[in-house]
């Protein structure tokens, strides 16, 4: 492959390591290599975990044994072991933890000082949910980046503040993990019927981990404020305890007999594709309440836009907002309080659902058309073209 450029991209995670980065890496990897364009290869962790076996035209090299700021000049060393000509940088993943936050933050100026004709590129993950003194932590990666890939608004707006210009910024939109499509009429009753739930009954429904970030405890309340009210409503909460979390679980199950719905609220645990599409096809509305605002990264979001679902979440303007969320239809809460979240529900449920925007929504973010624009924008980078312009959905 001596006429194609060498692409190195780095990162801690790769499947079969749990980390929402490894499913993300691999992707790159697959659809550029697929491509034919590029020389790929990844360089990842020594450990166990990681199947190089599922490597679809390109390698797997497992070999970085430690992620640690004191390993960077090391890490730097293997990098250029493999002769890149463009090396992507993965920022952040679960390797790197504690103090190896700022391993990437060596890494990239020390890159560039012994290799300075290699093109660096930084996928950032992320930076805006920080601490606002946090995210200054990742200023000598920016600085040192050629160009910089993120993947909504928010982390845009974040690394613009630190003085990083628009021009090196390219915004790379992401899909779902799952495949999931809008039901008819049909599909809807069918699922409704299996969970039990009646015509007459307005149903939320959330995926994804149960943990404090996400408010589930808020969730449960608002259900019982308007059950006060009269109003039928049910609830599906389809994922179980996040990783230490499993107090705040039984605490919020607990919570919804203490308030009287607890026969209101479906708790699936841990759920498959199945019954993630069978709980969106049932529900009038998608809720979910990130504690540090949502945006067009969140999968569970990107699912419930594909199922063809309205949705309620959550900004958080000391995290930056997300203005797409509502250009996408989103109905967005300022605050995760009870009255707030009540009162966006209903709102949401006494319109007539726009079954025309919601369908043109879900085609426009089709999985396949929105990976391949992933990688196009890639390739701008890579090539040392200017970003182009964010896509807009016209609702």
């Amino acid at each position: 492959m001596a006429d194609k450029k060498r692409l190195v991209i780095v990162s801690g995670s790769f499947p079969k390591i749990s980390c929402g980065v490894s499913g993300h890496v691999e992707l790159v990897a697959r659809l550029t290599a697929e491509r034919g364009d590029y020389d790929v290869h990844v360089l990842t962790s020594d450990d166990p975990l990681v199947d190089e076996t599922i490597a679809q035209g390109y390698e797997v090299h497992k070999r970085i044994k430690c992620w640690s700021m004191g390993r960077a000049l090391s890490i730097v060393k293997q990098i250029l072991a493999l002769e890149p000509d463009i090396v992507h940088l993965q920022n952040q993943t679960i390797k790197y933890y504690g103090w190896g936050g700022l391993t990437m933050s060596l890494v990239a100026p020390l890159l560039k000082l012994r290799a300075r004709g290699v093109r660096l590129v930084v996928m950032q993950h992320d930076v805006a949910i920080g601490r606002e003194w946090l995210r200054w932590r990742y200023w000598p990666l920016f600085v040192s980046a050629d160009a910089i890939f993120v993947s909504n608004s928010r982390d845009e707006q974040a690394i613009a503040a630190q003085g990083i210009g628009r021009k090196k910024i390219y915004r790379c939109p992401v899909s779902s993990h799952f495949s999931m499509e809008p039901s008819d009429a049909a599909g809807r009753a069918a699922a409704r019927g299996e969970l039990g739930i009646a015509e007459d009954e307005k149903c939320w429904a959330y995926f994804g981990y149960v943990h404090p970030g996400r408010n589930i405890d808020v969730l449960v309340r608002a259900t019982a404020a308007l059950a006060d009210r009269g109003v039928k409503v049910r609830g599906v909460i389809m994922g179980g305890a996040f990783a230490g979390m499993q107090r705040y679980y039984d605490d919020c199950k607990a919570l919804a007999e203490r308030l009287g719905v607890g026969d209101c609220l479906t708790w699936t645990g841990y759920a498959d594709e199945r019954q993630i599409a069978m709980g969106l096809a049932a529900a009038d509305v998608f809720v979910s309440l990130p504690e540090r605002g949502a945006d067009m990264r969140n999968t569970s979001i990107l699912t419930a836009m594909l199922a063809g679902v309205p949705i309620v979440t959550m900004e958080n303007r000391r995290y930056y907002v997300d203005k797409d969320l509502r250009q996408y239809g989103c109905r967005c809460v300022a605050g995760a309080t009870v009255a707030q979240v009540a009162k966006a529900l209903a709102e949401v449920w006494d319109l007539p659902r726009d079954e025309q925007m919601l369908a043109r929504r879900a085609k426009f973010l089709e999985r396949g058309r929105i990976w391949n624009l992933h990688i196009d924008e890639h390739y701008r980078a890579y090539r040392g073209e200017g970003p182009s312009a964010p896509m807009r959905f016209e609702g």
